[in-house]
């Protein structure tokens, strides 16, 4: 029983190198060609991002060009306003100047009105009080004449002091009229020096947003271009790569021709004493197969009876030796679906694939057996005996074969001790 269990196992792992060269770590031409593809297409995709970077780059360039000459304009304009507000701030200061001097006229003028305003109430004061000594005696004439003289003298006396301080009085009124020109001239002007500031303050906030946007568009800039930068390293690096690939990619080549060579050559040698003996072999073979195939056609369904379907409500997916393979592709209705034992059996083998899950072998009889491949969880263990229709897992185990498929093989062996696969419809 070992040394059959032990046959089934070595079965197993020649099939799983078999189907997976590369589990040898032995690098091949294919997958070097396939790194060397890869590596290009890597090349490609960073062709198009620099293309990208480089628009980029542009794009920001433009943004930056346009925010540096929005940037110009902004300090041109403030220039031109704080240039406009100094001439305001010259021209307020001249009409305060003028302002005040005006007042100051206007204050010199009204202590002079006020002083004529006393002489004159004095003046009348004495008179009224001295019209018996110093007027009376100024109104005594020789002749009429003479005291019509006095009398307009005196009347002329009196109208020029009202026509000075009437004089006195239109200067003052003239001044106020320029001092009030003056405040509302000073008012409106300052005013406009007010319009001009908020004008330059609002400016100032503009030219404050577009030196944050052109600083945030060169910190853009600088990344793009270290992006660019080591993105052009990088391909440099993949060229020297793909260089390295090429150069193995022909060193496998000549190898691969030199040992076809050297297989060419040895065929050749050995061709004459193999020609003596195809015949022969060919003629045991044609008789040996001849009887296998009988002793397969009659070893199921003498032995271990009709198959059952191991795919609960399934169907056949792909059929036995569709594009090569020596296995039926079972599909179920949905993923994990169950799996069952096909015949009574014994497991002999358990074997877990990282790519193709679990693979369960069941022999059935010593002539024939079957094996169940993309087991997600086994429900049986090496060595349980298991009947017709149990459960023994479901399908979903590895990443090569949909988690709703599973791989089955029918396999029979002859009275020689050789193992063939055959297909499983024929026992259903």
């Amino acid at each position: 029983m070992r040394q059959r269990l032990g046959a089934w196992g070595l079965m197993g792992l020649l099939w799983v190198l078999a189907l997976h060269p590369w589990a040898l770590g032995q690098p091949s031409l294919n997958q070097l060609q396939q790194q060397a593809e890869q590596n290009r297409r890597l090349q490609q995709l960073q062709q198009q991002r620099i293309k990208q970077l480089n628009l980029d780059l542009a794009s920001l360039d433009a943004a930056t060009k346009q925010q540096i000459q929005e940037l110009r304009r902004l300090e041109a304009e403030i220039t031109r306003l704080e240039r406009e507000r100094a001439e305001l701030t010259r021209q307020i200061e001249l009409l305060e100047n003028q302002k005040k001097q005006a007042e100051a006229r206007i204050a010199s003028l009204q202590k002079e009105l006020e002083g004529l305003r006393e002489r004159l109430s004095a003046l009348l004061q004495s008179l009224h009080r001295e019209r018996a000594g110093r007027y009376l005696p100024l109104l005594r004439a020789e002749s009429f004449t003479d005291l019509s003289v006095r009398s307009r003298w005196i009347g002329v006396l009196g109208q020029h002091q009202t026509d000075l301080m009437e004089r006195i009085k239109n200067t003052v009124r003239q001044l106020e009229e320029e001092r009030v020109r003056l405040e509302l001239l000073v008012n409106t002007l300052s005013e406009r020096r007010a319009e001009r500031q908020q004008r330059i303050a609002a400016l100032a906030q503009n030219r404050q947003t577009v030196q944050l946007t052109l600083a945030n568009l060169r910190q853009q800039q600088a990344g793009r271009q270290i992006i660019l930068r080591e993105t052009l390293q990088a391909q440099a690096q993949l060229q020297a790569e793909l260089r390295l690939l090429q150069g193995r990619i022909a060193a496998e080549l000549r190898r691969i021709a030199e040992e076809r060579r050297r297989a060419e050559e040895e065929r050749r040698r050995r061709e004459a004493e193999e020609r003596r003996q195809r015949e022969l072999q060919a003629q045991r073979q044609r008789e040996a197969t001849a009887r296998r195939e009988r002793e397969i056609a009659e070893v199921p369904r003498e032995l271990v009876g009709a198959l059952q379907f191991p795919v609960r409500g399934g169907r056949v997916a792909e059929p036995y030796g569709f594009q090569g393979n020596d296995w039926q592709t079972l599909q179920g209705d949905e993923a994990s679906s169950p799996i069952v034992a096909a015949a009574d059996g014994v497991v002999i083998d358990s074997l877990f694939i990282a790519n193709l899950g679990y693979t369960l072998t069941i022999r059935h009889s010593d002539q024939m057996a079957t094996q169940y491949v993309n087991v997600l969880e086994p429900r049986v263990s090496v060595g349980q005996r298991v009947t017709q229709g149990q459960v023994i897992g479901f399908t979903g185990g590895g990443v090569l074969i949909p988690s709703n498929q599973m791989w089955f093989r029918v396999i029979v062996i002859d009275s020689s001790g050789n193992f063939r696969y055959v297909d499983p419809s024929r026992y259903y």
